[in-house]
């Protein structure tokens, strides 16, 4: 399956199926990239297998050929093509898939996804999602407006919601998705916010966590200001970035979204039921948080 533009995708798709079995192969130290990833598709992790002396999986510093990686950002033009999505546009920054964006077999970012960020197995599968998601964290909704390129007060916004003004938790980004929704709602001419929606929605936040999060005052998946902000503005992976050792599989995902729709106040039906997209929004207007004032649950 080839993929014309690398904007077809977006990486919050990636995380909608079950998981696999974890214990399947052994773990690799360190991850080294010595050749592009779409030069050596294996199709799966490399995955973790705990030892007595090392029963947690953390993270490894991903080891790649500087030369061949080296950062060299672009923008949509007639040569380049871009997606609404920064971990995609990292790695076409980084020529983990081809720099142009554009030809892109589904199999070989795929792969790329696994050898740079460890995504599951069980994203490996090709689901799509046209353009983005409703109520992006960074964009606009593709009926309201530029849905492609960065929107810097959009991502001033989702800054701000971070309680500590060093970190971002489920439940300050849960804050800020909600926000967005109400925003998408009362904008968009034809607002439909169905299970797929919400999930493809809430993944954008999750798998920031998910990817970026490395240890700190939340545990070993915390999530730093800093980090977002050059992840979104540069579209290059942050300074502290280490790789996963267990891959990123979708019920991790799954545990993250639930806890910020819980947070909110909703459920996200699965599987997805029949007449998903018949024009309905599972998400309230008003928030379980903002009917308890004060509280946190």
């Amino acid at each position: 399956m080839a993929i014309p533009l690398l904007n077809s995708f977006c990486f919050a798709v990636l995380p909608f199926l079950a998981c696999q079995s974890v214990y399947a192969w052994p773990s690799i130290p360190q991850r080294s990239l010595s050749s592009p990833p779409w030069a050596n598709d294996h199709g799966h992790n490399e995955l973790f297998i705990p030892t007595p002396d090392h029963i947690i999986p953390g993270k490894k510093p991903l080891q790649y050929d500087q030369k061949r990686h080296y950062y060299e950002p672009h923008h949509n033009d007639e040569t380049y093509k871009r997606a609404p999505c920064p971990a995609l546009n990292m790695l076409a920054n980084r020529g983990f898939i081809p720099r142009t964006g554009k030809h892109i077999a589904y199999e070989n970012l795929a792969q790329a996804a696994r050898d740079v960020y460890n995504f599951g197995d069980d994203n490996d599968d090709k689901v799509q999602h046209a353009i983005n998601c409703p109520a992006a964290p960074t964009r606009l909704d593709r009926n309201i407006g530029n849905n492609i390129d960065l929107n810097r007060t959009l991502l001033d916004s989702l800054l701000s919601f971070s309680k500590d003004g060093e970190t971002l938790t489920l439940e300050d980004m849960a804050e800020h998705h909600h926000l967005r929704h109400n925003q998408s709602r009362a904008e968009s001419k034809s607002w439909q916010f169905g299970n797929s929606d919400a999930t493809c929605a809430l993944a954008q936040y999750t798998n920031l966590v998910g990817v970026l999060g490395r240890n700190g005052k939340h545990g070993l998946q915390t999530l730093f200001v800093e980090d977002v902000k050059k992840f979104y503005l540069a579209e290059d992976l942050p300074d502290a970035y280490e790789r996963r050792e267990l891959p990123y599989y979708a019920i991790e995902a799954t545990q993250l979204i639930d806890r910020m729709t819980h947070h909110i106040g909703f459920q996200i039906m699965r599987p997805f039921p029949p007449g998903d997209h018949d024009g309905r929004d599972i998400e309230p207007v008003k928030a379980a948080y903002e009917e308890k004032p004060g509280c946190v649950d």
